[in-house]
């Protein structure tokens, strides 16, 4: 954070040497790493980064005002220029070893959305590609960014860039009463944007987490504060001594006691943002020996404090390489990857941070400016290069439509001696393991598909609008994925086909925990389609679900969340429907299977696939599969249409490839491709299970 990048010793509106705030800085850092290792006694830990932006706030807004007051102007490019010197040179370093981490240590199906990162990470605007990768349910299968940590940076550059010239005009245009100007200003656009926080945050929870306009306000307490130092210094200091106290205590409160259930940022958010704000205040000043400063200045917390921008800058990457060699890395492990990240946070601070700081050829803004863009354009290239050694990388040859029959090879002759479990290695396959995960159903990006935060409503129609029989696919992306081959059958039946679907939203009577939460947009979306389907009344309706983890009628969060809530809501809408004379045909969810980037696995694997064969009785459980089986004990009006068996055709095993296409296109979706194949199979199920209301049986 570049809160933590004003590593030399701090100063506040007091002009003096603030150890306290080195000490919040650590307080903040190490909560972060530790959280970040995974160690559960601090699940609140993501809090230090709402420290920082208190902090960054208050001694950014402290420098510039103090320059108003000595000169009665603020200098921009001066501003910039510290700036400059002080974030780009560690963290252009930083984006570089990203990148060779990325290019090392990490999938290269990767590369391209890591290297795209890099990119907007050295322009600082990663937090937005975060926030829409968060909303983007296509992009389930993109891990944790090698850069992700950049998004708080990118805030804070962005506070860096708009501040000053908000600053400044304010200043500009009341001269005579500019601190009250800052004031009135100020507290205006942190009022706004801790409103829109609160509506945002629940209504768009992923994408609100990452973007400045819901961040605003906390680096907006630190400028409140800093504005109004000089008068609120003066209260008694017994008084200011408890304020920090206090502040502390809410500080590691919000360490301990939030976790991952917690709407953020929110109203819980001012706990670490006003307890930051009440410690920063209690130090200025307070020299009783029982002061919150007197803990937080001891000397190795001011170590600590003064390398915070370094060590948050490098424990990142260090973590991602070691996940991307090892796996999931147990807690321990964890601490020792984020241990062994204070050497080059040592390193780079000693040998990069410090040397650009204070040399001399770069104290003018023109040569410091000029070193800044020289950064970024560093980095920016290492992003590009990444993105372009994808190309390079050798896979498997593409195979054309006759040689990748998917799964019409299990009814195949040519393929009966196969054992597709016990396939090592292909001379072609389709889709490519390096394209695959663009290799979904077009509903998915022609609008017919709602978004899984948007609010919308949408159906779709295909096949003959007049048909005598109409049929409606409805559910979240896992109905979805059966698009193609129910698309195929009712075009040769002559069906009229009706798309109802919402990424990330069951068709059922309880919502889906969305970030812990419930997700207000599919509160909506669910009872819509529900009565637009009894008001179409069709003939038959099919249905996936994926999820299992919902929430009863009622239920706001993690707290009310029912191991029955999910069957329940399917019974609802099932005998909602066949009260009203619908047949009701749920196709099973299927396997969820070995790894959650197959591709991945296959592209790592080509000369021994088995790898990437998964046990059916291993996915089964963790897929929708059995809630859905559940439900329909009671509703047995139903009928159930299981497609596992063409994707583990032994019963037991799950392979990655059949009939040379690859089955998954990563996370738990099947490729529209091996879809596509199953059309002639899903068409036969289909028929039997409506007793020839649905074709020939």
């Amino acid at each position: 954070m570049s809160a933590v990048t004003d590593s030399k010793p701090s100063h506040g509106p007091t002009r003096g040497f603030r150890p306290d705030i080195e000490g919040l800085r650590a307080v903040a850092v190490l909560s972060v790493l530790i959280y970040h290792a995974g160690l559960a006694w601090v699940p609140g830990g993501y809090v230090g980064v709402d420290v920082f932006f208190v902090i960054s706030g208050f001694l950014i807004t402290s420098l510039m005002v103090r320059e108003v007051e000595r000169h009665g102007r603020l200098s921009l490019a001066d501003f910039w220029a510290r700036r400059a010197r002080r974030l780009l040179p560690a963290s252009a370093l930083v984006l570089v070893f990203s990148a060779v981490v990325a290019l090392v240590c990490l999938p290269v199906n990767t590369r391209k959305d890591f290297g795209g990162d890099i990119v907007a990470a050295a322009l600082y605007v990663v937090n937005w590609r975060l926030g829409a990768r968060e909303v983007d349910y296509l992009a389930e299968n993109v891990g944790a960014s090698p850069v992700q940590h950049y998004w708080s940076l990118a805030v804070e550059e962005q506070f860096y860039v708009v501040w000053p010239l908000l600053i400044a005009a304010l200043v500009a245009l009341f001269r005579a009463r500019w601190r009250v100007a800052l004031l009135v200003g100020i507290c205006a656009v942190s009022v706004a944007s801790f409103v829109f926080t609160l509506s945002y945050a629940v209504a768009q929870p992923g994408l609100a987490f990452f973007v400045s306009t819901t961040r605003i306000w906390e680096l907006g307490v630190g400028a409140l504060l800093a504005i109004a130092f000089p008068t609120l210094v003066r209260l008694p200091a017994a008084l200011r001594g408890v304020l920090g106290w206090v502040g502390l205590a809410l500080v590691a409160y919000s360490i301990v006691e939030l976790d991952a259930t917690t709407v953020w940022p929110g109203t819980a958010t001012l706990l670490p943002v006003l307890g930051t704000a009440a410690a920063i205040l209690a130090g200025g000043g307070v020299s009783a020996r029982w002061g919150v400063g007197r803990l937080l200045g001891i000397r190795p917390a001011v170590w600590i404090g003064g390398l915070s921008y370094s060590l948050y800058l490098w424990h990142w990457p260090f973590l991602i390489a070691a996940e991307g060699i090892w796996g999931d890395l147990r807690v321990r492990y964890g601490l020792l990857v984020v241990l062994a990240s204070v050497i080059p946070a040592w390193l780079s601070y000693r040998y990069v941070e410090t040397p650009f700081r204070r040399s001399a050829r770069f104290a003018l803004p023109r040569p410091a400016l000029l070193a800044g863009a020289g950064a970024m354009v560093v980095s920016t290239v290492a992003g590009v290069a990444l993105v372009a050694s994808f190309s390079l990388v050798d896979t498997v040859d593409e195979a054309s439509a006759n040689e990748s029959p998917g799964a019409v090879a299990l009814q195949d002759p040519r393929y009966a001696d196969v054992d597709w479990a016990e396939l090592k290695s292909v001379e072609a396959l389709r889709p490519s393991p390096l394209e695959a995960y663009q290799d979904y159903p077009g509903i998915n990006t022609d609008g017919c598909v709602v978004l899984r935060d948007s609010e919308g409503f949408e159906t779709c129609e295909y096949g003959d609008p007049d048909a005598e029989r109409t049929v409606v696919l409805v559910g979240d992306s896992k109905a979805a994925q059966w698009f193609t081959p129910v698309r195929n059958i009712a075009l040769d039946e002559g069906w009229r086909l009706v798309v109802v679907a919402k990424n990330g939203c069951p068709f059922a009577g309880s919502t889906l925990l969305v970030e812990n939460h419930r997700n207000p947009s599919c509160d909506a979306w669910q009872p819509w389609a529900l009565d637009t389907i009894v008001e179409m009344k069709p003939d038959v309706v099919l249905t996936v679900t994926r999820h299992s983890r919902s929430l009863p009628p009622g239920g706001k969060s993690e707290d009310d969340y029912e191991e029955s809530a999910m069957v329940d809501g399917l019974v609802e809408y099932w005998e909602r429907l066949v009260d009203a004379g619908i047949e009701v045909v749920p196709i099973l969810d299927t396997p969820v299977p070995v790894s959650a980037t197959v591709p991945d696995c296959v592209q790592e694997n080509l000369q021994d696939l088995t790898h990437c064969v998964a046990l059916k009785e291993a996915g089964t459980p963790k897929s929708g599969a059995p809630r859905q089986l559940e439900a329909a004990t009671r509703v047995p009006e139903v009928k159930i249409v299981d497609m596992s068996p063409v994707l583990c055709p032994d019963g037991v095993h799950c392979p990655p490839v059949i009939g040379n296409v690859l089955v998954y296109r990563g996370g738990t979706h099947i490729s529209d491709t091996f879809a596509e194949s199953t059309t002639d199979e899903l068409a036969a199920r289909l028929a039997k299970a409506t007793d020839g209301l649905l074709g020939a049986a």
